[in-house]
This record gives structure tokens, sequence and C-alpha cells, in this order.
């Protein structure tokens, strides 16, 4: 039984004749006739009593058109609510971030987002890996990758400028250095890499020069690098929107600034990711377009 013989029931029940019912229909009122028959036909009982002018409802019919009008009111209920998430801004958004990203950049402008839709809830989780969103129930994630998962909707947010700095007292200290060679003699503070190495691309517009060098200090926090190499533990490589108001104060120096230096491992491009999902509610695609057109123009580099 589906819910378009529920339906032809209850208009029949509520019209008390088959023509009225089929008019309330917009259909035949032959169609209407065949497709109670059917349904007797399928339970093999008698749902109603017909005479001339009226058809009136058996007890079993009475007894199905009650959990007819049930199914009805749910329907209409649910159909409510799902119009209610879908048009107006209301709902849950579950999110992911880097961490510094999160805290520096991202942070800010959800906590925007929050005040100019208030009947939106956020869940904020901050996290440097990129992991199922389905099965972490995340809806919306933002990472620094070079090639996003096939399995994940992409948006791209622009590059990401790598900064490699140091405090001016690190550089009173061991020197300033002059070309990608003069590396090899400084203290690194890095992300975690295998190996304890950290392969270094430089580029100067005609060549890359690669140097492999041994970090003093690894963490994946990228905050704590930084805090690192503002105490002059040593040089770091950090996105550039995580030190850009450093460098601006002077409070760290950028290194070889006319070489573009980079760890391909760790990616150079940002993106929105989301799961496949032909139906996200307004809420989660009003973000979505907040996010994506504040990043792209908030972020240097």
């Amino acid at each position: 039984m589906d819910i378009k013989t529920l339906q032809f029931l209850s208009a029949v029940v509520e019209a008390g004749s088959m023509s009225s019912a089929a008019r309330r229909l917009g259909t035949s009122r032959s169609h209407v006739s065949r497709r109670l028959k059917a349904l007797e036909q399928s339970m093999q009982v008698q749902l109603f009593r017909r005479t001339t002018r009226r058809v009136e409802p058996t007890q079993i019919g009475w007894a199905l058109y009650e959990h007819a009008a049930r199914i009805s009111q749910e329907l209409s209920a649910l159909q409510a609510t799902v119009d209610d998430l879908g048009k107006n801004l209301r709902g849950h958004i579950r999110l992911s971030v880097p961490v510094a990203l999160g805290q520096q950049v991202v942070g800010p402008l959800l906590l925007e987002f929050a005040a100019l839709y208030p009947e939106v809830s956020l869940q904020l989780t901050f996290s440097n890996r990129i992991f199922d969103l389905v099965a972490a129930e995340i809806d919306v994630a933002i990472r620094v990758t070079s090639t996003p998962p096939d399995t994940l909707v992409a948006r791209d947010l622009g590059p990401v400028d790598w900064a490699l700095c140091a405090s001016p007292a690190y550089l009173q200290q061991h020197g300033t250095p002059q070309q990608p060679d003069d590396l090899l003699q400084l203290d690194m503070v890095s992300v975690n890499l295998p190996e304890q190495r950290l392969p270094l691309e430089l580029f100067d517009g005609r060549q890359t020069r690669t140097l492999t060098l041994r970090p003093r200090l690894q963490t994946e926090d990228m905050l704590f690098l930084k805090r690192a190499a503002l105490a002059a533990i040593g040089c770091a490589l950090l996105p550039l929107y995580s030190v850009q108001e450093e460098l601006d104060s002077g409070e760290l120096i950028r290194l070889l600034p006319n070489q573009r230096v980079r760890v391909s491992a760790w990616g150079d491009q940002l993106y929105l990711l989301t799961a496949p999902n032909l139906y996200p509610t307004l809420a989660t695609r009003t973000l979505i377009e907040f996010l994506h057109s504040r990043l792209r123009s908030l972020l240097p580099g």
C-alpha cells in the first residue's frame, strides 16, 4: 500500500462519494473506483458500503482511514521541517579547520557569521588532518593541501604562501642567510616530518634548489612553532597568514624574501571541502559562500 492509495481512501471518506473525491483529487471517478477496488482486493476486506448516492466506510475502512489521517499529518509535519531547514537560515553546521588558520583567520569569521545568523548553531573542530568527513560527521572542512581527496567536493580558496622567518634576536646571534645554502648552518623548527628531515624547496624564478635540513624542534602546532621562532629557538617555515602580523611589526624577519619557499608534502593551496550532497541546507550553502568569499579576500599570498 502506497501513500497515494491512502490519499485516495482519505478523499473518499471525507468527500462521501466517488465523484466528489475525484474532483478533489483532480482525476476521474472511474480511476478512484479502480484504485479502491484494487486496495480491497489486495487486503481481501471490504472497505466501503456503496449506495447509489454515497459510499460509507466499513469498520475496517474507518480504522484504515484513521491510520491514513495520522500518516498524512506526520508527512505534512515532516515536509514542514524539511522546508524550514532547507529554506530558512537555521540549523546546525559542523566544521573542521586547521589549528592556526582557525584561531587566527577562520575563527573571527565564524563569530561574524554567528552574529549575522543567530538561529544557526556551529560546532567547530580544530584539526590539521584530512579525514573521512562522512564518518567524522563533518559538514564543512578547510584544509591546506595540493591534492584534495577526489571523494570530496573541493572549492579552491587560493594559494597559501609559506614564509621562512626568524626573530631579530636569533639573526643577530647567528647571522642572516644571504643564499639558500646558508640555511644549512641555522637551526630549524618545523612541522613533524618522517625521519626528522625537512626537504625545503626554494625557487628564485629560474631554478629550484632543494635542501634537506634537520629540524631542532618539531610539532604539528603551527602556533607553537611561531612562539618558538619569536623566542629565538630557530628559523620557522610557516604559512604567511599565520605570521603576517609579526612580519609587519618586525617581531619576525622574512628570510630570503626573493625566494619562493615550500615543502611539497605540505601542500600550497587552501580548499574548502564538503562531502557530495545534492541538497545541502540553506544554512550550509550560506556559510560555504560566506567563507569562500571572505577567505579569498583576506588571505595574503
